[in-house]
């Protein structure tokens, strides 16, 4: 008997070594992802400055003349300005929009909270009614929707 438990014991032992080492692991693997991520935008960001230098070593090569290279620098600095104020246009527009619907499922909520409030004053009969009219109401709206399809289906035959 002393042995099954030392068995047990030392297996319990070893499955907690063994779930140390993966939680360790884990850990290990979630900073390196951290790591990776952050080298791979750092890689990234170098490898457009080198296409930078590369280009401005072409164009030097090239005898391209200053002058050129300036106003081909100009006419980039002016596209990107244009493309980054409409960027920032366009994500303060998103943010008008997630701020009217978080306002207006806000007004939805009060809403239903209102009616709910309506609805638990009603009598239990007036409320069996309700919820009975409300099923009945469900029907109807299927039936309408078959009902449409069915139209639907009918029109696209015909033409």
């Amino acid at each position: 008997m002393k042995n099954k438990n030392n068995e047990i014991l030392g297996e319990i032992n070893k499955m907690k070594s063994e779930v140390e080492d993966i939680n360790k692991d884990n850990t290990t693997y979630l900073t390196l992802e951290r790591k990776y991520e952050a080298l791979i935008k750092d890689v990234r960001k170098y490898e457009g400055e080198l296409a930078d230098y590369n280009l401005a070593l072409d164009k030097y090569r090239s005898d391209t003349k200053p002058d050129d290279i300036e106003a081909l620098y100009m006419h980039i600095k002016m596209q990107n300005d244009k493309q980054r104020s409409h960027l920032d246009n366009l994500f303060g527009e998103k943010r008008d929009m997630e701020t009217e619907i978080q306002n207006t499922e806000q007004e939805i909520q009060q809403i239903n909270y209102q009616n709910e409030s309506k609805l638990n004053d009603l009598d239990p009969e007036q409320r069996n009614d309700y919820e009975k009219l409300k099923e009945e109401n469900a029907n109807l709206l299927q039936e309408i929707n078959n009902s449409r399809n069915e139209l639907e289906e009918v029109n696209s035959r015909l033409i």
